[in-house]
């Protein structure tokens, strides 16, 4: 969450109580989002591309999430809910073609954007955005009625799923048995 009463934007991490300074711009964070969305239980990914002069020995992913996922008070959770609504790397042209339509900034040639900067955008997209309309599929919750509802497969057509770890050692035994 932006504070409007500072000067500038966060531009460090804490890491066992030491401020260390990252680099802030959006194509970075949305980079390690996009790698924490594909890493699998036990999986090490590098970070270093994020620190600007000294990098941490040991640095845990919560610290770097606590900063590329910030604490925001509103919307309230309403129950728990496990349906990806976004993903930087499926959803990139719909970002691009959002953020060129609605405010104008091409994401390709925009020099340095913070990623806090960048997340406030995108939480300030309108409903007439193909991207936000796409968000909505993703969060539909079905009533339930008997009728054929247009919402539950525009839903369909849209979900993300990501493989379980269970499923996925499953499908790694399975292919070992035509490794040879």
């Amino acid at each position: 969450m932006m504070d409007l009463t500072k000067a500038a934007l966060p531009n460090t991490v804490e890491v066992g109580g030491k401020a260390y300074s990252v680099y802030t711009d959006f194509r970075l964070w949305m980079k390690f989002e996009i790698t924490l969305s594909h890493m699998k239980s036990g999986d090490h990914i590098e970070v270093g591309y994020l620190f600007k002069n000294e990098m941490p020995l040991f640095c845990p992913l919560e610290e770097l999430t606590a900063f590329s996922r910030p604490k925001d008070p509103l919307p309230r959770a309403m129950g728990k809910s496990d349906v990806i609504v976004l993903d930087y790397e499926l959803d990139a042209d719909l970002i691009y073609a959002a953020f060129l339509g609605q405010y104008g900034i091409d994401l390709l040639k925009v020099e340095d954007m913070h990623w806090y900067q960048f997340l406030a955008l995108i939480k300030g997209l309108n409903e007439s955005t193909k991207l936000r309309e796409v968000m909505g599929y993703r969060c539909y919750e079905s009533r339930n009625d008997s009728k054929r509802n247009p919402y539950e497969e525009l839903r369909a057509m849209w979900e993300i799923e990501r493989i379980s770890q269970e499923d996925e050692a499953e499908l790694m035994e399975f292919s070992k048995i035509f490794e040879r």
